[in-house]
């Protein structure tokens, strides 16, 4: 009995601490009533499509008609990456540089409460056109403090690309974001995609699970007098 009892305190705290999912987004349900690809401005923000977590956007060309966005757009996605095998949509600035506000500069930030994990890493598809976002830095914060750069991307390619950071560095952050800064797009209609945006993690033990594994020693070492 006391094997039994400490084996299935074991499992139970094995299991607490197994990998998962903290946020995902994959943009496979959106409402695109503009007729076109156009996000609706009530879109953002938004939160994860599985786990928790928010997507928002920043510093970006708001020109819209009637309510959906110009120059944010939801092309078609991609199953690299994906957690569930469907393509459905994406997320896409396109460049909109000879407007008003341009889109060089605009920012996409996914931002999680990483308290309870550990082993944290960030996943993401990403493919571009020719004319799209050139450099676009991708950057850990805890608020309002950067954790360091994860990298600087380059022109995307026609296809879809898989990219995985380690972003251990919020592990334990309860105001932990990534944060995507686009610039270097040469024409209004160039544009980044990003699809299949995943972060994944280990639980942290919960007290309980703690006081689960102790009791399950307790209770064997009794039943073994």
């Amino acid at each position: 009995m006391k094997s039994f009892v400490f084996v299935s305190a074991i499992a139970a705290l094995a299991g607490a601490a197994q990998a998962d999912i903290v946020a995902n987004w994959a943009w496979n349900a959106q409402d695109l009533p503009g007729g076109g690809f156009g996000f609706q401005t009530s879109d953002f923000p938004q939160g994860a499509d599985v786990g928790s977590g928010m997507f928002s956007i920043f510093d970006f060309n708001t020109d819209n008609t009637d309510g959906v966005y110009t120059w944010v757009q939801s092309f078609a996605g991609t199953t690299t990456g994906a957690i569930d095998g469907v393509s459905g949509g994406s997320f896409a600035f396109q460049g909109a540089t000879s407007q008003g506000v341009t889109n060089n500069g605009a920012q996409a930030v996914f931002a999680f409460d990483g308290t309870l994990w550990t082993d944290l890493s960030f996943d993401f598809a990403r493919r571009g056109t020719s004319t799209g976002f050139n450099n676009v830095t991708v950057e850990m914060f805890d608020g309002t403090t950067s954790l360091g750069i994860l990298g600087v991307l380059g022109a995307a390619g026609s296809s879809w690309e898989l990219t995985s950071y380690d972003i251990s560095a919020l592990n334990g952050v309860a105001d932990a974001s990534v944060v995507f800064t686009f610039d270097g797009a040469t024409s209004d209609t160039g544009n980044n995609r990003l699809d299949n945006v995943t972060i994944n993690g280990t639980a942290v033990p919960t007290p309980g699970s703690l006081a689960l594994l102790a009791f399950g020693g307790l209770v064997g070492t009794r039943r073994r007098r």
